[in-house]
């Protein structure tokens, strides 16, 4: 017991002075996304909600400290950023542990699902849609249908062309360096999203544009056969 209390204080202690690392993106953006979740979401409000590809967790970190009353759930196909996510939240009650999450898989398969099915209110998912597969993007969908409360709302953001067009000239510059770094990468067009979306039960509610020529999208979980 003496060996365990030890090795708990030690891991306390490193957990600690651990620096965690920064995402200069998120510092920049995180304001504006709340002022977009605002739009849709009372300080008050009790919801429960999950991020995907929570990265560092600056991003949850800044909406729990705001939405006090929700409880928020960061996920990370990367597990070595959990110790950035523990760092950034750990003062917050109301932020869970993270947990490891491969959104292009089918949840059901990996036995992620039946104890989260139809559990959250709200989805999250900044900057990832496109640095990944469309598969990844694919998955956001099929499994959000599954994650989120009929009602509930999955908010993206990023870059997007819209209706096959990409602007301005530095979103287009951008898109081509994802495509040369990955072929597999690069901007998402709304309407695919939208019809995509569409096939999975989510209803495009609102685009929302943001600063550096990205946006939020909006999406809302409709009761089956609407």
């Amino acid at each position: 017991h003496m060996l365990r209390r030890i090795t708990l204080s030690i891991k306390a202690f490193l957990m600690e002075s651990y620096e965690p690392r920064c995402s200069p993106s998120a510092q920049r953006n995180g304001e504006h996304i709340l002022q977009a979740l605002q739009q849709f979401l009372g300080r008050t409000d009790k919801f429960k909600a999950i991020e995907v590809a929570s990265g560092t967790g600056q991003h949850i970190s800044l909406f729990a400290n705001h939405f006090t009353c929700a409880t928020w759930s960061p996920t990370e196909v990367d597990a070595s950023l959990f110790k950035d996510i523990q760092a950034y939240t750990k003062q917050l009650k109301n932020v869970k542990p993270p947990e490891v999450l491969d959104i292009s898989n089918v949840l059901t398969d990996i036995k992620y699902v039946p104890p989260h099915f139809g559990k959250y209110d709200v989805g999250i998912c900044i900057n990832m849609v496109h640095i990944t597969p469309l598969e990844c993007t694919h998955g956001l969908f099929k499994n959000m249908s599954k994650l989120l409360t009929i009602g509930g709302m999955l908010f993206t953001y990023g870059p997007y062309s819209d209706n096959g067009v990409i602007t301005p000239q530095s979103n287009i510059d951008f898109d081509a360096s994802l495509k040369s770094r990955n072929p597999e990468w690069g901007l998402r067009d709304i309407s695919y999203l939208k019809e995509f979306g569409a096939k999975e039960g989510f209803q495009l509610e609102m685009v929302i544009d943001m600063p550096s020529n990205n946006k939020v999208l909006v999406f809302r979980r409709l009761p089956p056969h609407c």
